[in-house]
């Protein structure tokens, strides 16, 4: 009877990890799509978390912006110069260093940044409502633990 469990858990692990395999597949694949397509705002789902991860401090820097929003730096340089110029975001010279540059929301890009915040809870209320909220708080901590794992390699 010992042995049941252990071959469990060792099923449950693998299961773990060849989802996790479907969800970074998926999330490269929606990456691509991304690179050629703009949603009804004229923005890229890249764009969008760039903003996301700006919201969560009033300024950062374009680096921040990027590590927050896990995107690579120079990806990120550009998407501003695009947000800049539709008014989306604008960049100042920070008061104590001159030498950042902060970004900022304009009150067009939190107006965005509000309406896709409300579509996407919307979505994610609806695919995950069946779901008890222990399940939600364990995938949570496995999601958590993960991350940390890939931020070991």
């Amino acid at each position: 009877m010992s042995v049941a469990a252990p071959d469990r858990r060792a099923e449950a692990l693998t299961a773990v990890r060849e989802e996790f395999g479907g969800l970074m597949g998926a999330e490269r694949r929606l990456r691509g799509r991304d690179q050629h397509r703009k949603n009804e705002d004229g923005l890229t789902i890249a764009q969008v978390r760039a903003l996301f991860a700006l919201d969560k401090n009033e300024a950062q820097t374009a680096g921040e912006i990027a590590e927050t929003a896990r995107l690579s730096p120079a990806s990120v340089t550009a998407m501003l110069d695009d947000l800049e110029r539709d008014g989306i975001v604008t960049r100042v010279r920070s008061d104590t260093d001159r030498r950042r540059v902060l970004v900022l929301l304009t009150d067009e890009g939190r107006a965005i940044l509000k309406k896709r915040r409300r579509l996407w809870l919307k979505r994610w209320d609806t695919a995950l409502a069946d779901v008890p909220e222990h399940d939600l708080e364990a995938a949570a901590d496995v999601l958590h633990r993960i991350a940390g794992l890939l931020d070991e390699l």
